[in-house]
Parts: C-alpha cells; structure tokens; sequence
C-alpha cells in the first residue's frame, strides 16, 4: 500500500514540475530563434538542469522537497538580452554564449557566498513578515500569468480570448476544485485534472503536434552554443541576479520548513550554508548545458500542503524520473506538447491556496502595529512595479533593469531593507 502511495505521489510530483517548467524554455527558444529539433534539446537540456539541481539538493543541500524551476531572473535576463545581444555582442549565437559565461559566474559567486557565510546572515532577515510578503506578492505576480495562459491570450494573434480555451480551463479548474474536496481523490487530482484538460484539447483539435524526432536517446551536450564567452560587463548584472537567487531560495527553503512544521515533520537538520552551495552549483550546470539558470520553486510549499506529500522519496522518485524523460527525445516531445493553459488550471487551487500560507505567516508577527506600518509599502511597491511594462526599463542599465522588471524581487528587497533597519534600531 505505502509503494502504491509513492508512486501515485511521484506521478504527481512529476505531472507538477513539468507542466511548471516548460514554459519559460519554450519562449526563450522562441525568443532566441531556436526552432523545431534545436527548440526541443534546449527544453530536454533544462528538464535535465532542473532536475539534477533538484535531485542534489533534497540529497545533499536544503534537504527538503523542493523542485527547482526555470529562475525568473535568469528568464528575465534572457528575454533581454534576445534584443540587446545582437547590438551588444554580435550575433544571438554570441549572445547565448556570453550568457553561459553568465551561469558559470553566478555559480561561482553563489558558492564563494555560502562558503563565506554571507547567506546565512542574509537568512536572519527572512522574518515572518518578509515571508509573508513574499508570499503575498508571488501569488498576485503569478495571477496574471495564470490567467493568461488558462483565457488562451497565447493561443491568438491579436491577444484576444480563446472561448473555447477558457472554457475548457473553467472546466479543468472546477473539477480540480472539487476533487480537492473529495479525500479519497484529493491525492490524485493533478493527474485526472491535466489528463482529462489534455484529452478536451485533442477532442478540439487545439493540441501542437508533437516534434519529430530522429534519435531516441539524447546526452546533453555541454555548451551546446558554443564555448562560454568571457564579457566582463555582465559581471554588475551577475552580481545582483545571484544575490537576488539566493533570496529567492531562503524564501522557499523558509516556506516549506513552516509548511513541514505544521504537517509535523521533522525538518531539524536544514543547511543555508549547503543550500547556497547546491544553488550554485545548479546555475554551473546550467552554464554547462547550455540552459536556463534554476532555483528551488516556493510552489512547492503550496504543492506539498495541497496534497499531504511530505515525504521526501516521492520527490526524489520523481526527480530521477524527469531526468530520465529528459534523455529520451520522444518523451520529451510529447510532455513538450502539454498544453499550457492546462497545467495552470489543474494547479490552479494549489497556488491560490498560497495566499492562506502568507496569512498564516503573518499571522505569527505579534508586533501587529509594526507588522502594519511594514507591509504597506513593500506590497505597494512591488504590485505597482508589475503593472508597468518591462519594456519601460529598457533605456537602464541591465542591473537596474533586472531589479525593477521583477515586482516580487523589487517588494521583497524593500521587505529584507525595512527589516534590517528595524532589527538595527531595536539592537
């Protein structure tokens, strides 16, 4: 009975990383001009990155069962650098080469600040009310994408809704609410929900075909571009992106520690330290391979509470299992073909479930008029910040571009400032 529940928990581990991760690798295929076999190994080669930097994390880092996911920061860098590199460097060839040196830099940077205990003392700050923060504006930054993805807007030329597209989300997202509602199936929910999401799009004939494929297994091949070029002006943009990184993984190392704690578990034996250095050396990897940068996903709190999986071998069972899918092309086509807009609607009850996560956490601040006078304006900030467009910061400069295009990097930051400064005063 417990092999059967692991199984069942794995297949929705997997189901869940994968209709999460696909999506920034194909549009920065897309943005970079990457099209049909070359598309597809950039998506196996960073199905591939994630996974193993998820794999060495639960065994040998945070501990815990977190995936990682595509950096929105590093996605954020890509995307800009897809209209600035050709100017910048040459070619988009170049540009993807300078990028990989970019990797490598950051996991250097991000291992060099663990060893030094930099993250650590980064970590005192990830108070309660940070967190909750955090919580808060990851879930309205996520909205928008949500309801993107499950309207069809991606799916039209002019941007429009797909009737059909949301209609069929409505139907996907209702029954996940409903099986979430039901014990007996609440485990099985993001399997029969994306299932059935994935069959309504074929009865419609809205699915993308699935890629051809010549060979049936396929290594990642190590810079896959071409050897990393070294421009020394990344460096500011690299230098921010890391410790931006490393901020998002005390945020979702803290998440899923409270989530464990309430479900019981014992989550003792936690290393910022390893955790750093298993971050850094995901983004090596990444340079290495010639894909997108990871970092642990805080998704994976809202997951773990969604659907009661603690344990850590159902992760791991799950990880091992996209690594291989990774390596075999067919596979990968076929999972490459998911349709978006389903996998925001099976997942749609586990991240709104997140917003009761920023409750709870600031719910644990006795300072109620601190708690008050500190939320304003993080939240303000970093809201405000996503509703102006990322094309407005185009005339910056890369490092403030990379701050100021991220509303729930910009809100954390003025979080982790507000608190420094008041735990300062109070000492």
């Amino acid at each position: 009975m417990r092999i059967m529940k692991h199984i069942s928990a794995s297949l929705q581990w997997v189901l869940f990383i994968i209709s999460g991760n696909l999506v920034a690798p194909i549009a920065i295929a897309s943005a970079y001009g990457l099209e049909g076999t070359d598309a597809m190994l950039f998506i196996q080669r960073t199905l591939f990155v994630l996974s193993v930097a998820g794999l060495l994390q639960v065994l040998f880092g945070h501990k815990l069962p977190i995936h990682e996911g595509p950096a929105g920061l590093w996605w954020g860098v890509f995307t800009l650098y897809a209209s600035l590199g050709v100017t910048l460097f040459g070619s988009t060839t170049e540009t993807l080469q300078v990028l990989q040196f970019s990797l490598l830099l950051s996991g250097v940077l991000s291992i060099l600040l663990s060893i030094f205990g930099i993250v650590e003392k980064l970590a005192a700050y990830f108070t309660s009310t940070v967190m909750g923060i955090y919580l808060l504006l990851l879930v309205v930054q996520l909205s928008g994408a949500f309801f993107n993805g499950m309207l069809g807007l991606t799916y039209t030329q002019d941007g429009t809704i797909h009737s059909t597209i949301a209609l069929i989300s409505l139907a996907v997202m209702g029954l996940a609410f409903y099986l979430n509602t039901v014990p007996r199936l609440k485990q099985y929910s993001m399997m029969i929900c994306i299932c059935f999401g994935w069959v309504l799009f074929a009865l419609f004939d809205l699915t993308t075909p699935i890629a051809h494929t010549t060979d049936l297994f396929t290594i990642p091949t190590l810079f896959a571009f071409g050897p990393p070029i070294i421009e020394w002006s990344m460096v500011p943009t690299v230098f921010l992106v890391t410790l931006l990184l490393m901020t998002n993984m005390l945020a979702s190392v803290r998440i899923m520690e409270s989530v464990l704690k309430s479900k019981n578990e014992k989550v003792d034996n936690i290393s910022i330290k390893k955790a750093g250095f298993f971050t850094g050396v995901g983004q090596l990897i990444g340079g290495l391979f010639s894909a997108v940068g990871p970092v642990p996903i805080s998704g994976a709190a809202g997951f773990v509470a969604a659907n009661n999986i603690p344990s850590r071998i159902p992760f791991i069972i799950a990880s091992v299992i996209i690594i291989g899918c990774s390596l075999l092309s067919p596979v990968t086509a076929f999972f490459a073909t998911l349709p978006s807009s389903v996998g925001f609607a099976a997942i749609f009850p586990i991240f709104a479930g997140m917003l009761g996560l920023a409750i709870q956490e600031l719910d644990r601040v006795h300072d109620r008029n601190t708690l008050y006078k500190t939320v304003g304006i993080p939240l303000f900030a970093g809201i405000g910040i996503m509703f102006v467009p990322s094309t407005a910061f185009g005339s910056l400069s890369p490092v403030l571009s990379s701050l100021l295009s991220n509303g729930l990097v910009f809100g954390t930051v003025i979080a982790i400032i507000f608190e420094v400064v008041r735990s300062r005063g109070t000492s």
